[in-house]
């Protein structure tokens, strides 16, 4: 996909950060809210089906290794995003602190005596 036509070409590193930590956090509570679903429904249906209500745990079931894929997916994004900004920001702190070879230390030039202002009395 070119990147006039990419939606995630409008953000910059740190949004792509939160995007996926929202992301993250959504999939984390969709396989949990499902993992609750799956056990109310199964207390519910152990004391028999309810009448007039179709059971739903077939379709929670199928859900719960997809929701399982996404939170997977979405976590590896996020520490990828994470490692990569943690990369870009040693990178910048160790050519911060490096001296670089080719500058040339110059003596300072001739000191100027100093100035005396004048007190008024």
């Amino acid at each position: 996909m070119s990147d006039a036509k990419n939606p995630l070409a409008k953000l910059d590193r740190q949004e792509l950060l939160w995007l996926t930590g929202i992301l993250k956090d959504a999939c984390r509570e969709r396989l949990e809210k499902n993992v609750v679903s799956q056990a109310f429904e199964e207390r519910l249906y152990a004391r028999g089906p309810v009448k007039g209500r179709l059971d739903p745990r077939p379709f929670l079931k199928i859900w719960e290794p997809r929701y399982r894929k996404f939170l997977d997916v979405a976590t590896e994004l996020y520490t990828q995003l994470e490692a990569e900004d943690a990369k870009t920001v040693a990178e910048s702190l160790r050519a911060k602190f490096e001296a670089p070879a080719a500058v040339e230390r110059r003596a300072p030039s001739v000191a100027r005596p100093a100035t005396r202002r004048r007190q008024r009395a």
